[in-house]
């Protein structure tokens, strides 16, 4: 019995050391590695998103739309099958609140 747990002490002690180092290079190897690839000087920055936003605006230009739907016979002849809602009364300013004669409020008191 003094081995089994010998051997799980030592087996807690490098899983401990495992998660520890684990941790450790995580934190510390992550935040150096990235830190180091999203850097771009100013001058860099803002011409590679202002080409970004030309090559958009270009491309927003470029656009043609085709009108000849609108004349067609067939779009012509879709009718708006849509139904109007009447307004319909606007309930009490709190539902929550007990009614005015409400048998149960009665009781209760």
């Amino acid at each position: 019995m003094n081995t089994q747990s010998s051997s799980k002490t030592w087996i807690w002690i490098v899983v401990i050391i495992a998660v520890a180092g684990g941790g450790y290079f995580w934190w510390s190897g992550s935040a150096s590695s990235s830190a180091g690839s999203l850097q771009v000087s100013g001058t860099d920055a803002t011409g590679v998103l202002g080409s970004q936003v030309l090559g958009l605006l270009n491309q927003v230009r470029s656009l043609q739309i085709d009108t000849k739907l609108f004349t067609d016979k067939a779009y012509l002849s879709l009718h708006d099958f849509s139904i109007t809602i009447p307004p319909q009364n606007i309930g009490r300013a709190n539902p929550f609140a007990p009614f005015a004669g409400d048998p149960n409020l009665l009781q209760k008191k």
